[in-house]
């Protein structure tokens, strides 16, 4: 019989056990218990907060029912204040500022005697999620006040004093009042609403897929300003084959090995094309299991394997910020070819030329076929893991509260290659948008680590 043991219990007791590995140089904690303005420096307190915050952030993700880019900019937003929130009691780090497109350097304000830290991360956090999700209902907003209490108050009974929890929580929301402007203006707000009406003037353009036959998701996302790279295209993806409807061309060719996968996938295929599916409101089985995006799923990966090297907080969060700023730039380079491709799904191209009526094992998505997302987002959050923690072996359990069982896998690179091969197994995606995906993706991952400088 399979465990019952939660993701979040194996969590914490990764937390408590403080598992002794050595983590790279890059990753490697400053000194504990060392002099920094405000205090003991962030390597002095565990990761515990920050780690529970971003299963909070996931949590309340996906409550939101949102789109997978708009996830990942939930994301980045929260990873960012986190970081920027304790970047100055990390002397071994800067700021984010100047570094970032249009993200200023914050002014150097003087700090209070005492602050405590993690406080300071998750008030930060929890101000600038208020901002980015502004539609939220009255439920999401009361889960993010509650968590927020929560947090304080383990912050309290940890010991820490009162008037060191208001100074923290002052300086968490300066922080966040110095990146509400940015984030404010990254071109988000005029994606929203706009009426789209997809080209379909040629047979290989993309249309609404059954069964949901929903309108484009995210047809403006490429005017969202990059964090990192030069330009929402920047990195431009593998073409799409040549179009035919000819049997035995290299386009029929694709569709034909999509449909012929769906009749050979045995039920660990299809394991894994559940285990990343990844759909805000999921209906594949087990049903009506919601998930916080793909997104969402690569920072819990990071927090769990965060948990198991016995990060301490500074690594914790210059690990989950580049992680999310990564994730930020994937889904928004991604999306920009998908929408300039305009590529077919499988499941419209088999119905019309190799078997009418013919559905995926998942739901295809409503937007275009070229590439997969999932084949861009996983190689450059792997990217970063790898660089920031070094190449292991981990058990993932993101989904263990959702019914499905964990997975294990031998580098994050070995997991980003099962979630791009998954959208093949799902059916939804030709092989070719996969391999080029998982370029495209190494190559944002490449930029990324190149560009973004945590370390002095």
């Amino acid at each position: 019989m399979r465990s019952q043991v939660t993701r979040r219990q194996v969590l914490l007791a990764a937390l408590g056990t403080g598992a002794a590995l050595a983590l790279p140089r890059t990753a490697a904690a400053a000194p504990v218990g060392v002099p920094a303005p405000g205090g003991v420096t962030v390597a002095g307190h565990a990761a515990d907060e920050a780690l529970r915050w971003l299963q909070t952030t996931y949590d309340l993700v996906l409550g939101e029912n949102l789109s997978p880019p708009a996830a990942a900019r939930v994301y980045a937003h929260t990873a960012i204040a986190m970081y920027e929130a304790a970047v100055r009691g990390m002397p071994a780090h800067r700021s984010l500022g100047g570094q970032l497109r249009d993200l200023t350097v914050p002014p150097p304000r003087p700090l209070a005697a005492l602050l405590d830290w993690p406080a300071a991360v998750v008030s930060s956090a929890a101000a600038v999620l208020r901002q980015v999700l502004p539609s939220a209902g009255d439920g999401t907003r009361g889960r993010l006040d509650a968590a927020e209490a929560g947090a304080l108050a383990r912050r309290r009974a940890a010991g820490v004093s009162e008037r060191a929890l208001q100074a923290s929580v002052a300086h968490g929301r300066s922080v966040a009042a110095h990146l509400a402007p940015w984030t404010a203006a990254d071109g988000h707000v005029g994606t929203v609403g706009r009426p789209y009406a997809p080209p379909a003037t040629e047979q290989w353009h993309w249309v609404s897929t059954p069964p949901n036959h929903r309108p484009a998701i995210e047809p403006y996302w490429s005017e969202v300003r990059p964090m990192v790279l030069t330009s929402a295209d920047e990195v431009e993806s593998e073409p799409p084959l040549p179009f035919s409807t000819v049997p035995g061309s290299a386009f029929h060719r694709q569709a034909v090995a999509v449909h012929r996968r769906s009749v050979e996938n045995t039920d660990e295929h299809r394991a894994i094309a559940r285990f990343w599916t990844d759909n805000p409101g999921s209906s594949t089985p087990p049903s009506g299991t919601p998930t916080g995006l793909p997104s969402g799923h690569w920072m819990l990966i990071a927090t769990q394997a965060l948990a198991l090297r016995g990060a301490r907080l500074d690594v914790a969060l210059d690990t989950l910020a580049v992680t999310g700023i990564a994730l930020h730039e994937a889904f928004l380079n991604c999306w920009t070819w998908k929408y300039r491709w305009n590529l077919l799904r499988p499941v419209t191209y088999i119905d019309r030329h190799v078997e009418e009526g013919w559905l995926p094992y998942v739901n295809s998505p409503q937007f275009p076929e070229h590439t997969s997302g999932h084949s861009v987002a996983s190689p450059a959050a792997a990217a970063v893991l790898t660089d920031r923690l070094g190449t292991f072996s981990f058990t993932d359990r993101s989904h263990d509260a959702r019914g499905h069982a964990p997975r294990t896998f031998a580098s994050f690179h070995d997991a980003a290659r099962e979630a791009a091969q998954s959208r093949l197994y799902g059916g939804i995606h030709f092989p070719h948008a996969i391999e080029a995906g998982l370029t495209q993706g190494q190559q944002v991952g490449a930029l990324v680590l190149q560009r973004v400088r945590t370390h002095r």
